[in-house]
């Protein structure tokens, strides 16, 4: 069996790899299939330079109203090594509506950041999902992107229950009325195919709209309706497995009844008449696996059959096998040539054509590696100070120098989200998965035969989505839409006005205005992408983005990168606090009465809450919007109005102020184009609106005039509705995109033109963490209640030992430390203890 080892170094079977984008060379006494796949793999995990990202937070569940504390790691997705390749992190929060409410920017330093999520008291409770990436990560796709469901239960102290969220779109509302349609079953062959006369293994996945289990039980019955197999049930989260023999010219089916007593048929997969089967058994120390082949009229196998195996780009393979007739070719792989993960098992035909595949799971040994967390007491008084000793080691007890992070919290709040992902489960599972697993924890927090079962039937359900094999084996190089992030970027695509074509050579004008004047130029790719990078911005800039054709037309629309497409899957609803776990109701209670207590304790921040109202009546004079124009959002009327679409000139190509240049009295404009200086004699200089939003001149100073309308200018006593703002007169400028009744118009973005609002990095605060001390007779109210102590950057010294210090809180009762983190080569770590806090 021949071994190949994607990492650092030179390995086995006369491989030699160089991290980077250094080509492979191969052993003259390694040519053929096998070593070339084998070589080909190699390359693409190092053109790919794929990453992974984890968030370790402080806690598994929330509320409105409080903060959600993490720590990111982001490693390299083959050795889970803390990464260096980027230094720029995205964290999104999405509602249960799907729409981003919180985003963070980070800059990375060496793979690790910390930051916090403010989940905003005007928020309703829900599901919401917290994800993560780095712009990198998405070459491969945005399934890559880190992604984690948390339940947010109404903890802000101005209401008992969730309040009305906004209305759903209608595509929400489709998805919601899906979850309550009948589930999702699918059946999977094992290998991919069900093949007339060969054994066949299918595995079951049953599934609501949001993607939880459901538990199903029945029979599997052929197109006569005659039993085939008298029963079956999944086993865990909707999921098991079945094996029969597929019968020549046979279609199946399956009778099912589902959770709600119901009945319901679903058909499997199409027999072949002909094909390859694959079939692995976990024995133990290796894996068993067996090769079929059926051919039409009973031919034999056109050759024989080879197998490639590899976990993360570490490749193992055996020699090939002959099959003949009835009998199956067979392997036995030992599962010590394997890192701890997702075997990725592909069964290979003579001319190296891939023609089955299968996922399962080795592990050789723990997870991963273990954090021991011990109190220096028993148990603690309030505003006691509280010493933790910390220590790593591996599975034969000897140290090891890790990250990690660590955060003490209520641990009643573990029972709510039990099986929550840990750094391993997400390392070594969900992220080389296709799609949401639930409960991912349940697989590794404490195996058993029963639990080793449930992981093997879902990986038989799930898909591969590191590569494509067709992509691997011609040589195709991975895609690479973005390039690493050293630094703030901008990011996004020039397409044409109708048909979403790519524009190449499209010319880019970039202007900042805020917090600081910047203006540059660039040029799209063949595919219409373009990349500003190195942005100076401290807390948000605003920029404005012109594009325009090679030839010189503006009719191309400007797409700015907004992050990954948000997924359309529904998230399942949180039950009513009457209904919800045990543990909730005293959950939210503490919760809110914290978050009153801190109220009090910083009062200037109750200004800065934003808090929803119900039921308020508010009665002012509304100003008229004149009808032949709904654009005049500020409702001004009597200016001088120019329009644009009588001067012939105004459709030639020149800027808005160009054509306005002597043709408003009082109005004056002097410079060369772009850099025009604008003022209305005897006030000064004037206020720009565009279709009723304010906007700045160097905006005004690129816009063509051929997207205008009109443009209406008022001076003196006629700007007094702008208020103080408009001392200096205004310009409003209507472009014909905006004027529903302007023929040709749409709805859609102005074209050539893009304004973006872009966050800087996001300074991570502090946890509160107060000192007593003896002399503090009266102490204030201390609004640590769910979380206790959050540190999310500890390094052990290299004996795997660190000690942490903070204080209890003013209540009492049993808290949890949980601690994750990553070995300097790539071990994920975790570990947890338990300190108690008694009363007065």
């Amino acid at each position: 069996m021949k071994v190949v080892r994607v990492q650092k170094g030179v390995l086995a079977a006369g491989l030699a790899v160089a991290i980077g984008l250094t080509a492979f060379r191969l052993h003259p006494s390694e040519d053929g299939l096998l070593p070339r796949i084998a070589r080909q793999v190699a390359e693409f995990y190092t053109a790919a330079r794929q990453e992974k990202v984890y968030l370790h937070l402080d806690r598994p569940v929330y509320g409105t109203g409080e903060t959600i504390w993490f720590s990111a790691y982001v490693v390299d997705a083959s050795r889970h090594e803390l990464d260096s390749l980027n230094q720029v992190l995205h964290v999104d929060l999405l509602s249960p509506e799907r729409r981003v409410v919180a985003r963070r920017t980070l800059r990375l330093q060496g793979g690790r950041a910390a930051g916090d999520l403010a989940i905003a008291d005007t928020l309703a409770a829900g599901t919401y999902v917290l994800r993560a990436y780095t712009n990198w990560m998405r070459n491969a796709g945005d399934e890559f992107v880190y992604s984690r469901r948390l339940s947010v239960w109404p903890a802000s102290p101005i209401g008992s229950e969730p309040r009305a969220a906004a209305a759903p779109t209608t595509a929400f509302a489709r998805a919601r009325a899906a979850a309550a349609a009948r589930p999702d079953v699918q059946f999977m062959p094992e290998g991919g195919y069900l093949v007339e006369g060969l054994p066949a293994v299918v595995a079951c996945k049953a599934t609501d709209a949001s993607g939880r289990g459901l538990d199903v039980r029945g029979q599997i019955l052929n197109d006569k309706n005659a039993v085939v197999v008298p029963a079956f049930s999944s086993r865990h989260a909707g999921m098991g497995r079945f094996a029969f023999v597929p019968g020549s010219g046979q279609r199946y089916h399956a009778h099912f009844t589902l959770p709600d007593g119901s009945t319901a048929d679903y058909p499997l997969p199409a027999v072949q008449p002909s094909g390859y089967t694959l079939h692995v058994v976990d024995g133990g120390e290796n894996f068993i696996v067996e090769a079929r082949y059926r051919g039409v009229g009973g031919a034999a196998a056109p050759g024989p059959v080879q197998l490639m195996t590899q976990v993360r780009g570490v490749v193992a393979y055996p020699g090939p096998r002959t099959l003949s007739g009835d009998v199956p070719a067979a392997w036995r792989m030992p599962k010590k040539n394997y890192p701890n993960g997702i075997v990725h098992f592909t069964l290979f035909d003579a001319e190296g054509t891939p023609q089955c595949e299968r996922l399962a799971f080795a592990q050789n040994g723990p997870a991963g590696l273990r954090i021991s967390i011990t109190p220096d007491q028993p148990s603690y008084g309030p505003h006691a100070p509280v010493q933790l000793a910390v220590r790593v080691t591996d599975a034969a007890g000897q140290p090891v120098a890790t990250n990690f992070s660590l955060g003490v919290s209520d641990a009643g709040l573990s029972a709510l989200d039990p099986n929550a992902e840990t750094i391993a489960s997400n390392l070594l599972l969900t992220s080389d998965l296709v799609g949401y697993v639930e409960n991912p924890g349940y697989y590794f927090r404490s195996p058993t035969a029963g639990t080793n079962q449930a992981l093997d039937d879902l990986l038989l359900t799930q898909g591969w989505r590191r590569f494509v094999w067709k992509q691997v084996l011609a040589g195709q190089a991975p895609a690479v839409r973005f390039g690493p992030e050293h630094d703030l970027s901008l990011v996004g695509q020039v397409v044409s006005e109708h048909g979403n074509r790519p524009i190449p050579n499209s010319q880019l004008t970039f202007l900042q205005t805020r917090p600081s004047k910047n203006i540059t130029t660039g040029t799209t790719n063949a595919d219409g992408r373009f990349s500003f990078v190195g942005i100076p911005v401290v807390d948000t800039a605003v920029i404005t983005l012109q594009a325009r054709r090679s030839q010189g037309g503006s009719n191309v629309l400007i797409r700015p990168d907004e992050g990954p497409a948000v997924p359309v899957q529904v998230l399942p609803p949180l039950p009513s606090l009457a209904a919800a776990p045990a543990g909730v109701a005293a959950f939210v209670r503490r919760s809110r009465q914290a978050q009153a207590a801190e109220l009090d304790l910083h009062p200037e921040r109750a200004a800065m809450r934003t808090v929803a109202l119900s039921n308020v009546s508010v009665t002012a004079k509304r100003i008229k919007i004149p009808a032949d124009d709904p654009r005049r959002l500020y409702g001004a009327t009597g200016g001088t109005v120019v329009d644009f679409t009588d001067i012939p000139s105004a459709q030639s190509g020149l800027s808005v102020l160009q054509i306005l240049q002597g043709r408003v009295a009082g109005l004056v404009i002097t410079g060369q184009a772009p850099n025009l200086s604008v003022q209305i004699r005897n006030s000064g200089s004037p206020l720009f609106i565009l279709d009723g939003q304010r906007v700045d001149i160097d905006f005004i100073a690129n816009m063509p005039a051929n997207d205008v309308e009109s443009v209406e200018v008022f001076k003196g006593a006629e700007a007094a509705i702008f208020g103080g703002s408009g001392g200096g007169g205004a310009i409003a400028i209507y472009t014909k995109r905006a004027d529903p009744n302007y023929k040709g118009a749409d709805k859609g973005p102005a074209p050539g033109i893009a304004i973006v609002k872009m966050p800087g990095f996001s300074e991570a605060r502090e946890f509160y963490q107060p000192r007593y001390n003896a002399l503090l007779t009266n102490p204030p109210a201390d609004p640590r209640t769910s979380t206790l102590y959050w540190n999310p950057l500890v390094r052990t010294n290299a004996k795997g030992e660190a000690e942490l210090h903070f204080f209890t809180a003013d209540g009492s009762g049993t808290f949890q430390a949980v601690a994750e983190g990553l070995s300097l080569d790539g071990a994920p770590a975790m570990g947890s203890g338990t300190l108690t806090v008694k009363g007065k």
